[in-house]
Order: structure tokens, then sequence, then C-alpha cells
């Protein structure tokens, strides 16, 4: 639940004192000063939303709203004026200083109320998303920035892998189904002081208690994998992948779509820092076949780890010429190449050569044979670029292949598949 930030201004303590408890009363939090100097450090510190200023201040009401207008311009908090004040030239001088409402000192405690969830609904709706009912960016944002004040506090980064690609091949309403089937998820595992919402348009962020983090990330990968068929065709959820074009175009194989949770707790206050550290973390759960989420824990600064650069490629191609010539255009480009011309000679090179990437044609055995080792690489999980003059793509991806390719290519575009898959 987002809980919004009010600061009230004033220098009489027991009418302070009342507008804090009714607020407080609707679980928002609220913060009191008695001056401009003390709001405004106030506001340097925490994400105010909402002002609440009331006349008893020394300065005249419109030009203290006005400074305030000015200081907050970046911000644009919601103002609202209490005047004990009935004047109407009084009402429309503060109005013109930049007030957003002007309450009168007298009204109920009831109308107070209902006039505050008036201005803070219009707020909360301006920000929410359309498709899944949840918070905006901007609101996220700042939801991170208020949580720094607690302790024990974890921030989850999801993200759906796969998600563009299933939404040019099953179009927008299929796409909207998936955001608001695992909004409703997120939400009915959410305590009362927990928070979700975007940090784009398919990415989520939630915040919860450190106790809460694994429990919840568990529940909500377990829970996406079990509903994933109700987005796809039998076909397309037995074989584990979609097919988006016909036989005479290249694709690279698309699994179904999975969620990916990366998971950090609170060490500094700086919300730049936490978005980093989540999307990193990220990207180590994407070349996982199940949904999954990754934790993080906390690190000595300065620790490093040496990982190997990929920069092995293996080529099954029986036509010398070709094998040759994509030995060479890789040499140029500064990639290690190991060739074979027949599969007798795969399982020997394979296991001591130990590529990253494997380009296999099908004409180099027979056809169970090339689906066999095509097999074996995406069980290593090796990237596997297979070629085919046979326009049978949809046998050659459910084998395991990252890329099918139809013969006759260029080779600049496989050398630029290469290099994808090698990082490079």
């Amino acid at each position: 639940m987002y809980k919004a930030q009010i600061l009230i201004i004033g220098e009489r303590k027991e009418l302070l004192v009342k507008y804090k408890k009714l607020i407080e009363n609707l679980n928002q939090d609220v913060i009191i000063s008695n001056n401009l100097s003390d709001a405004l450090l106030i506001m340097q510190k925490e994400v105010i939303e909402f002002i609440i200023i009331s006349d008893t201040i020394k300065e005249k009401l419109s030009e203290f709203i006005r400074k305030i207008r000015v200081l907050t311009f970046n911000l644009r908090p919601i103002i609202i004026a209490v005047s004990k004040s009935n004047d109407l030239e009084d009402k429309l001088e503060i109005l013109k200083a930049g007030a957003d409402d002007f309450i009168g000192e007298e009204i109920s405690k009831q109308e107070f109320q209902m006039r505050f969830q008036a201005h803070l609904r219009r707020y909360l709706e301006s920000s929410i998303n359309p498709i899944t009912r949840l918070s905006q960016r901007e609101l996220t944002i700042k939801a991170i920035k208020k949580s720094f004040k607690f302790e024990n506090v974890s921030y989850l980064l999801l993200k759906i892998k796969n998600i563009i690609p299933y939404r040019k091949t099953h179009g927008e309403i299929a796409y909207e189904k998936v955001l608001q089937t695992l909004s409703a998820i997120i939400n009915s595992t959410l305590g009362d002081n927990d928070y979700i919402g975007h940090i784009q348009e398919n990415e989520f962020v939630l915040i919860t208690n450190s106790m809460q983090c694994e429990k919840i990330a568990s529940f909500l990968v377990f829970a996406f994998d079990n509903i994933l068929n109700k987005f796809y065709s039998t076909d397309e959820f037995k074989n584990d992948y979609s097919i988006q074009s016909s036989d005479e175009t290249k694709e690279t194989k698309t699994g179904l779509m999975r969620l990916l949770i990366s998971a950090v707790e609170k060490t500094d206050n700086d919300y730049i820092d936490i978005l980093n550290n989540l999307n990193e973390l990220n990207e180590l759960c994407k070349d996982s076949k199940v949904s999954t989420y990754l934790i993080d824990r906390v690190k000595l600064k300065g620790e490093t780890t040496i990982t190997k650069t990929p920069n092995k490629v293996l080529i099954a191609e029986p036509d010398e010429a070709l094998s040759y010539l994509l030995k060479n255009v890789c040499e140029l480009n500064s990639i290690e190449v190991k060739l074979i011309n027949s599969l007798r000679e795969f399982d020997e090179t394979y296991s001591t050569y130990r590529p990253d990437v494997v380009v296999l044609d099908w004409s180099i055995s027979n056809n169970k044979e090339s689906l066999k080792v095509a097999k074996k690489i995406s069980k290593d999980n090796i990237k596997l670029i297979f070629s085919s003059s046979h326009l049978n793509k949809k046998e050659i991806l459910k084998a395991g292949a990252d890329l099918y390719i139809p013969k006759p290519y260029e080779i600049d575009d496989i050398i630029y598949w290469i290099k994808k898959f090698l990082n490079k």
C-alpha cells in the first residue's frame, strides 16, 4: 500500500495535532513544522507530496504559499491552505498564490478528511497504470526513497523474460492479460506495509520486509510457472518454445515467458544504486529455463570475481570451402575457431575443445544424428546455431537450437550472431 507523506505547517500546536491525527487515521504519514526554514529542511530530506499550511504562521498566508510554490517547483506538492478567514478576497488571493485548495477552520473533521482524501485519490490515480492498476515509475521511485527511513527493507525487481516476443506474436490483448494476471498474483502476497509498482512498462519493484523477501520471491516464481499454460497453445507449451515466422526466415529460439526476480537488502540511501544492483543481479537470471529468483547477500567492498570470457567457436560444416571462409572471418574478428567436417570427430573435439558457441549444419550427418548432437549441446547450455537448407525450423528449434538459419545465408549475418552469442 502506498502512503503519501504530508507536511503540516503552522504555529498553533493544538490545531496541528488535530490535523495530524485526522490524516494519520487515513493511514498516511505526517510531519509537523512551525516555520518556513524548518519546513525547507524537512522537504530536502523527505519526499513531501502534500503541504497543509495554516494561517497561524507569522507571515501573510498568500505570500508564504507563493514562496513555498517557488521553492518546490520541481517537486510540485499539493498545497492546501487552512484559514479562519471566510472573506472571498482572501480565498481568491490564496488560490492565485498557488494553493490547490482552501479550507476554512470551521469545517467538520469528516469534511476535512473527505476533502483531503479527494486530493489524495486524484494524486494517486494520476500515476496508475491503466492495465495493471499499479503505480507508475514516478511513484515507485518515491516509495523507494521513503523506505530509507526503515530498517530491514528488501527490494525485489520482477522482469518477465520473453514478454516482448510474446507481445509480438500473441497480440496486445494477450500481453495485457499476462500483466494483469501477474499483478493479481503479486497483490495476493502483499502485507499492509508492502509496496508494488512499475519501474518500466512490464517491470516491477516490490518493497517488503527482509524477513519476507525470499518467501515472496519463491511463491511468485512457483505461481507464475503454474499459470503459464493459460497463455500458450497446447503445442507451444509442450514444446517449451514458440515460432514467430516461416521456415524461410532465420529465427532465434524463443522460449516461453519466465519470471525473473532479483532482490537486494537496503544498504544505503541511493535509489539509483539500488536499481542498478537489481538490474545487474537480474541479468544473472536470464539464462534460466524456468522462472527463478536470486537474492543478493552483503559483499565486502572491493570484492571481485574473475570470469572466463567466451571466445571459442566449434564449426561443424561439411562444405570445406564454406567452413574455411567462416574460420577466416571469425579469426579476423579475434574469435578462436575449431573446424570439423563430420560428426565422427564431434565427441572428442567437443569434449576437449569446450566451445562457447557451436555452428552445426543439418547435412553434416543423417537427420537423427544431427538432432541427437543438437540436444546434447543444448543440454550443456552451449549456444547452438543450426543451419539448414531443408526448411525444418520447428524440428531444429525443438532439438534445442538457439538460432535457426536457412541456407544459403550471408557470412556477415552468421558472424553477427556468433559475436552476439559470445557477447562481443
